[in-house]
């Protein structure tokens, strides 16, 4: 009887141990693929001029918002810029101030603490002032493709056919130009390129004004 109860035990254990290395051979679930972060679009309009500047400086790139703290900002950008560049890298160190019409008075009072930090620890330092322009602003965008739409739907029964060509003609023109979306407006605001060191590449931009401790 005992053997009989041994084998059935160890024909358990056997089951047991198969279906665990059926489950180990098994395909492992995917786990789902984190959603990468999401781009600033604030950043957008600079990517080209960072693209251009990367491999030979280290740019610290520094938005000003209204929620900004000035001190905070003051001390991260006066850090990168004084530190001295790595070894490795030998890269002069830049920091690029980018800020909405609404708050480029921070933005100026920011760049000009900076300047006195600097001046303060006998640093030298160079400004480049450039205007950018700003993506449209979807919401707007959105609104007036909604107010397009409906103004369209709207004139499709409210027109009343008109057996006078000149009046239709009229019609006509009135409707195109009430149902196109005016042209967008160009919005630019300002962006302060700031460091220890000159940038040739900015000083040759004829978009570009220079300020330094020399002038």
């Amino acid at each position: 009887m005992s053997t009989t109860t041994g084998g059935r035990n160890s024909k358990k254990r056997k089951e047991a141990t198969d279906a665990t290395d059926d489950a180990s051979k098994a395909p492992k679930k995917r786990r789902s693929q984190e959603p990468e972060p999401t781009k600033s679009p604030l950043i957008g309009p600079h990517e080209s001029i960072i693209a251009d500047l990367q491999p030979k400086y280290d740019v610290l790139v520094a938005s000003v918002i209204s929620s900004t703290q000035i001190r905070k900002r003051v001390s991260q950008a006066t850090a990168h810029v004084g530190a001295p560049a790595a070894a490795e890298k030998k890269k002069p160190r830049v920091v690029l101030f980018h800020a909405r019409p609404a708050e480029v008075c921070k933005l100026v009072t920011i760049v000009e603490h900076c300047k006195r930090v600097l001046a303060d620890e006998g640093k030298a330092w160079f400004q480049y002032n450039e205007l950018f322009e700003l993506p449209p602003d979807a919401k707007k965008a959105k609104k007036t493709a909604d107010v397009v739409e409906e103004t369209v739907l709207r004139g499709d029964g409210a027109e009343e056919d008109s057996d006078d060509g000149e009046f239709e003609t009229m019609n006509s023109t009135r409707f195109e130009k009430a149902t196109m979306p005016p042209p967008p407006r160009t919005i630019r605001s300002l962006r302060v390129f700031f460091g220890s060191e000159s940038i040739p590449e900015l000083k040759s931009k004829s978009s570009v004004t220079v300020q330094s401790a020399e002038s």
